[in-house]
């Protein structure tokens, strides 16, 4: 049986292991059920998934992506994360195709955005109950400087968030103000969750989440009780860490 945790060093890139990751949690979920659901998210990571999941050996018809969040101003704003995707990779590739993605409705007020993002999650798992949490095949997180993923923030009432699935953030601390983001029970609901770390400025929160499980951070808040939980990290980011942080079980 493969570990819940696992912790992977990848010399002075992460790309290659991060997409090697999708691709192989896709072709055995699709190899099981007739869709993969990924939810995506913006920064350092955005970029690397728009250079290379073009390139990835697997059925892109039945992929469905959604955001772990995003920031409330329109998709031809800089700050869009699905303009972003729009731009950089539904442009420019021939099997990526717009209907794989499921934007948030960055039109709307930050809080109807947030319960119109909710209800089209949960139509498209076809969940019924208002209590049901769906079960997203992989969530690909990142790791802010202050340890935050998401729109998840040190300190913020979110982190205590226990029935909405998507919820608006109106004065997050990291500009811009206005965004909506998975919650922590949806986010730790996943089958995968896969955190992503590049650059030495990451390497001390780095080592708190990983390494000191330091649970101040929303990051380290992330462990899906039924999932497996993944870090990759570059040698850089990595370079407070001495041996494996997890041990096999």
């Amino acid at each position: 049986m493969s570990p819940k945790r696992a912790f992977y060093r990848t010399g002075d890139s992460i790309i290659d292991e991060v997409l090697g990751l999708m691709e192989k949690y896709a072709n055995e979920t699709l190899a099981k059920q007739d869709r993969f659901r990924v939810g995506v998210s913006g920064g350092s990571l955005a970029d690397m998934l728009c250079e290379g999941l073009s390139d990835l050996r697997t059925d892109f018809s039945k992929w469905q992506i959604f955001f772990c969040d995003e920031r409330v101003v329109p998709a031809s704003d800089k700050e869009s994360t699905w303009g972003v995707y729009k731009r950089d990779m539904v442009d420019r590739y021939d099997n990526i195709s717009e209907s794989m993605f499921f934007p948030v409705n960055t039109a709307l007020e930050v809080n109807e955005a947030a319960a119109d993002y909710e209800r089209t999650i949960r139509k498209v798992f076809g969940l019924e109950k208002p209590d049901d949490v769906p079960s997203f095949d992989l969530l690909l997180l990142g790791i802010g400087p202050d340890g935050h993923t998401a729109s998840l923030f040190p300190g913020h009432p979110l982190l205590e968030e226990k029935k909405k699935l998507i919820a608006p953030i109106e004065n997050s601390p990291k500009p811009p103000p206005q965004r909506v983001t998975m919650t922590l029970p949806l986010i730790n609901n996943a089958k995968v969750c896969l955190f992503g770390a590049q650059g030495g400025g990451k390497a001390e929160v780095f080592k708190r989440i990983v390494a000191d499980r330091d649970r101040s951070l929303p990051s380290t808040l992330v462990d899906p009780p039924n999932g497996k939980l993944i870090f990759v990290a570059d040698d850089t980011a990595a370079r407070l860490i001495e041996g494996e942080p997890f041990p096999l079980y």
